[in-house]
């Protein structure tokens, strides 16, 4: 696996607040969810499109601990990543619950990818506490874990 092969620089650092794209780097599939009602729904792979159930959209807010908010801005309600009893990723309005997110950027230096690593970081340490991981193995390949860090980037593109 490509990523295996990527180790956490000392120079990794938080994202600035931004609009941003995030991208398996396996295969370049982004992190999408399904235009239901209220654009509530589980988080999987997809194509990396510019609508707004894809992370092209997807807007990194340190406020104080981090948001990952995926409305688009201005949107009412909000809508915001929050992590399931299940330990997949789903969309639903956003709350301080859900507001805990650390995401953090770095490359293996010039000419390498720029990868993004993903960690919901929740104050009272609930077993939610983890990274997001592509996984084959689970349905949609989107699922949270308390897992060594290796294989758990995503490829990062500044959106718009």
């Amino acid at each position: 696996m490509a990523t295996a092969a990527l180790a956490q620089p000392a120079h990794a650092a938080p994202l600035v607040d931004g609009v941003y794209r995030f991208a398996s780097l396996t295969d370049g599939k982004c992190l999408v969810w399904p235009r239901t009602h209220g654009s509530i729904g589980v988080v999987s792979l997809g194509d990396c499109t510019d609508t707004p159930s894809t992370s092209a959209n997807w807007q990194v807010l340190r406020s104080p601990d981090g948001m990952m908010e995926v409305s688009p801005s201005g949107s009412n309600p909000r809508t915001c990543l929050r992590v399931t009893p299940q330990h997949s990723v789903s969309v639903t309005s956003c709350g301080d619950r859900y507001a805990e997110w650390t995401v953090s950027y770095g490359s293996d230096g010039p000419g390498t990818v720029v990868w993004a690593d993903i960690e919901h970081t929740p104050g009272d340490f609930t077993p939610s506490y983890g990274k997001i991981v592509d996984d084959p193995g689970v349905t949609g390949r989107i699922v949270v874990r308390q897992a060594p860090i290796e294989p758990h980037y995503w490829a990062l593109q500044p959106a718009g």
